[in-house]
């Protein structure tokens, strides 16, 4: 079998930035693992995207590889994900699903060319129409709560799933 995608999106998901109160951010700069900038560099241009991460998330997506699978972005950032977020993450370059905001599913599902793939996505309805175009092959949607980001529950459902794929 090839191996399955994990697929990632980043708003929402990876980058609380645009979700995120300037206190609620101001909280977070003592905790463990969390930064807070901008894409591009610059934390003083107004008009860069805004970036709030915790950095401990490389390692546990990078943790899902030893359960067989690849890691891709599927994120309206397309190549921006891999310039701005995986340096943050320690991810190294990743594929990149061409995705068009608002109406990801209906490239993502198309490239993934028939593999298994699990999607951690913080909008339902992009989940929805992937799972109806992926409708007799294994994947696993998996909403995140754009409030708090990835967890180690949604990181470890992969990885169960990534195990049932092998029975």
């Amino acid at each position: 079998m090839t191996r399955p995608l994990v697929l990632l999106d980043v708003d929402g998901v990876l980058n609380l930035g645009l979700f995120m109160s300037s206190r609620r951010r101001s909280r977070l700069r003592g905790d463990e693992g969390w930064l807070s900038t901008r894409a591009g560099g610059d934390v003083h241009d107004r008009w860069a995207e805004r970036i709030v991460l915790n950095r401990r998330w490389g390692p546990m997506l990078r943790s899902l590889e030893d359960d067989g699978a690849e890691l891709a972005w599927a994120t309206a950032w397309n190549q921006g994900a891999n310039w701005f977020i995986s340096p943050l993450l320690g991810l190294g370059e990743l594929p990149v699903a061409p995705a068009v905001h608002k109406r990801k599913a209906y490239t993502v599902v198309p490239w993934t060319e028939g593999r298994p793939w699990a999607w951690l996505e913080d909008i339902e309805d992009e989940l929805d129409v992937a799972s109806a175009l992926s409708r007799r092959r294994p994947h696993l949607p998996v909403l995140v709560d754009r409030e708090t980001g990835l967890t180690g529950e949604h990181v470890e459902r992969v990885r169960e799933w990534l195990v049932s794929l092998r029975d």
